[in-house]
């Protein structure tokens, strides 16, 4: 008689906000290791996150929802988030209206797992697609997310998994020379700012900001410098940053979260009137429920940072820190770029340098081969678009399928 084989040790997955007043748990085999997980890029997920994609795996069992909140994103499919922090966590899928927990799907936005490395350092998650890229118009954030730590480059497709046309080495897209001018003019009027609710509905005046900026580089005197975070040479334009804080990273649900900046006298309502003069005053409105700020809610991350969000569907919004009482970071993935771009192009300046800010807080983990891919990549791409050349060892791999 052959031995009774030995069960196989159970690790446990953890899910966790920003606060931590959400926790989810689960077990699972070692060998069931890695989740599988997607990436969209659709308008949509853009617009739900504040991110330039949205990142889920299949959960293995059901999630407790009687302490999240719950936002309808189509008759199917809801997200559970925090209530406090606006992290979101799963997504819930319901085969029809009235199906029970057992006949539902989650799948958890992979921001909030744990860093941690599990046994024998096997990732946590495989990224095997990239799908609805088509609705970033110039590829979005899969320009520098083609591998995300893994061996080959992740299948994208244009639309949804397998019903689409796949983006592949022989029909790459989009065309470099399809998009907008990295380094020419900026846009000369408005830009929204929405999430994917609706209930926080803005105004960047872009125009307004860049002829600001403009005038000020012809008229600056001797000492005086141009805000650092506008791009002396792409004309006045907006500066984009990526960061894999482990803060930004939960509270939006995906890795490498990306901002712009904006001074708040360039912000406004859609009626025309301006926000409010400096980030004290805009947590007071908030906080006080003032009916203009819409659904837009803050929660304090420490002593002297505010992340604003949207209360109904967990848009990540602004993030302000007191010793900046006239700026706020935004989330670019809320923008309605003139030119369509997720990356919007025509108002940001992807100029960054060689390295991805806060990069510590995934050295280590088992998101370390996703960090450094995508800044090999994003030099990569960057070379392509025409911004000066930092690294003098840019990766000479087997071509991207995006941007050919």
């Amino acid at each position: 008689m052959a031995p009774p084989q030995e069960e196989e040790k159970k690790i446990q997955l953890k899910a966790q906000c920003l606060c931590k007043s959400e926790t989810i748990t689960t077990s699972i085999s070692p060998s069931s290791l890695p989740l599988r997980g997607t990436s969209c890029h659709c308008t949509s997920c853009r617009h739900l996150t504040g991110a330039l994609r949205s990142s889920d795996a299949i959960w293995p069992s059901i999630v407790p929802r009687d302490s999240l909140k719950y936002y309808p994103f189509s008759p199917k499919t809801g997200v559970l988030f925090c209530g406090t922090c606006s992290s979101p966590m799963f997504w819930e899928d319901r085969p029809f209206p009235d199906a029970s927990p057992e006949e539902t799907t989650y799948r958890v936005f992979t921001g909030v797992l744990s860093k941690e490395m599990e046994e024998g350092k096997k990732p946590l998650v495989k990224w095997e697609h990239h799908m609805f890229v088509a609705d970033t118009i110039d590829g979005g954030a899969t320009c520098w997310l083609r591998r995300m730590g893994q061996a080959d480059d992740i299948q994208m497709w244009m639309g949804g998994i397998g019903g689409s046309e796949e983006i592949t080495e022989q029909k790459p897209w989009p065309a470099i020379d399809s998009l907008p001018a990295a380094r020419g003019e900026g846009v000369k009027g408005d830009v929204k700012l929405r999430c994917h609710c609706g209930g926080v509905d803005l105004v960047l005046r872009a125009g307004e900001a860049q002829k600001e900026f403009s005038d000020f580089a012809k008229n600056k005197k001797e000492g005086e410098t141009m805000p650092w975070f506008v791009d002396p040479v792409a004309p006045h334009k907006f500066l984009a940053v990526q960061d894999a804080c482990d803060s930004c990273r939960i509270w939006s649900g995906g890795e490498l979260w990306t901002w712009t900046f904006s001074f708040l006298k360039h912000l406004s309502f859609t009626s025309g009137e301006g926000l409010p003069g400096d980030t004290t005053e805009l947590r007071k409105a908030v906080e006080e429920k003032d009916p203009r700020m819409g659904t837009l809610g803050v929660y304090a991350s420490s002593a002297d940072v505010q992340r604003y969000h949207c209360t109904r569907c967990s848009a990540s919004v602004f993030y302000a820190v007191d010793s900046r009482p006239d700026l706020v970071d935004f989330a670019v993935g809320l923008l309605h770029s003139p030119d369509g771009g997720a990356r919007a192009e025509s108002l940001l300046s992807w100029s960054w340098g060689d390295q991805i800010g806060l990069r510590q807080d995934m050295l280590g983990t088992w998101r370390e081969g996703l960090l450094l891919d995508a800044e090999m990549e994003a030099e990569e791409w960057r070379a392509k678009r025409g911004y000066p050349v930092r690294w003098a060892k840019v990766a000479k791999r087997k071509p991207s399928a995006g941007n050919s």
